[in-house]
């Protein structure tokens, strides 16, 4: 930049990062896959593609990084639930409302963003909620974790891959109906564990 004369050094733009995280974010709610390419994102961000591959290596990584994004949303989101029934409610609300971000999340990158090693908030807070309800410590819990999210995976999946279909309510209502029915059987189960102990 030349000012009277002078060059001045180019500012860098802080918050480029995020507006490109951003735009790509919009650009993948709006129209998915192929309404996202590096090209688009610099253009909605008022960049150029070079500067926007400087951050992302590739598509990949980009998408990666919204994946990261979509975690982190339905994290909060099924978090913010005061019971675990209202929990896989949220999962499956959120599923429902944001198709295409579910299905980023859990597409061909799920296991870079979810795999082993990753930030399992969901988990961490349905362990520590199952402990708190029945008893026992938070890894007494696994089997029940894993049976509640493959319960909603297969469920939300169904209901990413085609919104606002009539099918979608008995999908909803069924899953909702078997996640209830599990937290019950859990219920009963250490209820039945206590009397046995002598415990009321």
């Amino acid at each position: 930049m030349f000012l009277g004369g002078l060059t001045m050094p180019r500012i860098a733009d802080e918050h480029l990062h995020e507006r490109i995280l951003d735009e790509g974010h919009r650009l993948w709610r709006r129209q998915g896959e192929k309404g996202l390419t590096l090209r688009a994102v610099a253009q909605a961000t008022g960049t150029t593609t070079t500067t926007v591959y400087k951050r992302f290596r590739s598509k990949r990584d980009l998408l990666a990084a919204l994946a990261e994004r979509v975690r982190q949303n339905i994290a909060a989101e099924v978090t913010a639930a005061s019971t675990l029934e209202e929990s896989c409610r949220r999962y499956l609300g959120f599923a429902e409302k944001h198709a295409l971000e579910y299905q980023l999340l859990f597409g061909p990158l799920w296991a870079d963003v979810m795999g082993p090693g990753s930030p399992r908030q969901i988990r961490a807070w349905l362990l520590k909620g199952l402990a708190k309800r029945f008893g026992g410590e938070p890894q007494d819990y696994e089997h029940i974790f894993w049976s509640l999210f493959f319960l909603l995976q297969g469920a939300a999946s169904l209901l990413a891959a085609t919104p606002r279909r009539k099918a979608n309510a008995e999908i909803r209502r069924n899953c909702i109906a078997a996640c209830d029915a599990l937290l019950g059987s859990v219920r009963n189960g250490e209820a039945g564990k206590r009397k046995s102990r002598g415990i009321k």
